[in-house]
């Protein structure tokens, strides 16, 4: 009767642990319908009669021990970790250095047709630029008139 007991902790123990990788509470209620039922025959089985109370309760209490331990050392050190390490993003996206972007009223010539995306030279260096106007022709004179993620705003010189 001791190895059926220890048997259904035990099974009881790994079923709630594989609770954490399937869902749907099957594993878990199977779980702990086993651990129920291996502390309902430490305190009711025939063949533990022989024991004194407080040996039964003593072993009821072990079962509940060894299954909440074991169950909060899975959580802490492994199953709360995997799936950190497998399913979480960690790597961080840093947002585009605008320090060097040219300042507001900057003066430069379009160097493809802005259409109303295309390229600018600003300061002797090419950026993707969004005309206001629309249209401009390449070699057209354009002034910096504000800035969005990717591209600066740009409108002819008049």
């Amino acid at each position: 009767m001791l190895l059926t007991i220890a048997t259904l902790a035990l099974f009881g123990v790994l079923l709630m642990m594989l609770e954490t990788f399937l869902p749907g509470w099957i594993a878990g209620i199977f779980g702990f319908v086993c651990l129920v039922t291996a502390l309902a025959l430490t305190l009711s089985s025939e063949e533990l009669a022989g024991w004194p109370s407080w040996r039964r309760t003593g072993l009821a209490a072990g079962i509940i021990l060894f299954a909440v331990v074991s169950l909060l050392l899975w959580m802490r050190y492994f199953a709360v970790k995997f799936w950190n390490r497998t399913l979480t993003l960690t790597t961080q996206i840093e947002s585009p250095d605008t320090s060097h972007r040219p300042a507001l009223d900057s003066v430069g010539v379009a160097v493809t047709d802005l259409r109303p995306l295309g390229r600018a030279e600003i300061g002797g260096k090419r950026w993707e630029v969004r005309c206001e106007d629309g249209f401009a022709p390449a070699k057209t004179q354009i002034r910096v008139t504000g800035s969005e993620s990717g591209n600066l705003i740009v409108r002819v010189v008049s």
